[in-house]
């Protein structure tokens, strides 16, 4: 299984509807793109987390499906409508999930 982690800064507040749409949206995407195996987003608790104020993680079973899920018209919605105009910066980060 493949691990898909990306922190969000965003150029608006935590508490901004735009970042509760956004991630309304994320959340929805499990049930439009069959790759998706387990998504959750939110806010990044870290104490020391500076400007990565949230995060997403996507487990999907290879980087086939990492592709295919990038791809997806329902993905590049959601990050034109909601992530993009909100985003200020990201970290991607994709690695292997062994039992």
């Amino acid at each position: 299984m493949l691990r898909h982690v990306v922190l969000f800064q965003f150029s608006c507040p935590a508490d901004d509807p735009r970042v509760a749409a956004a991630a309304s949206a994320l959340r929805a995407l499990p049930a439009e793109i069959a790759e998706i195996r387990a998504l959750a987003f939110g806010p990044n608790r870290a104490p020391d987390a500076g400007a990565w104020t949230h995060v997403l993680q996507v487990d999907l079973d290879d980087l086939a499906a990492l592709g295919r899920y990038a791809a997806h018209p329902a993905h590049e919605r959601v990050v034109r409508e909601h992530l993009a105009p909100i985003r200020a910066g990201r970290l991607v980060a994709d690695y292997d999930v062994t039992a």
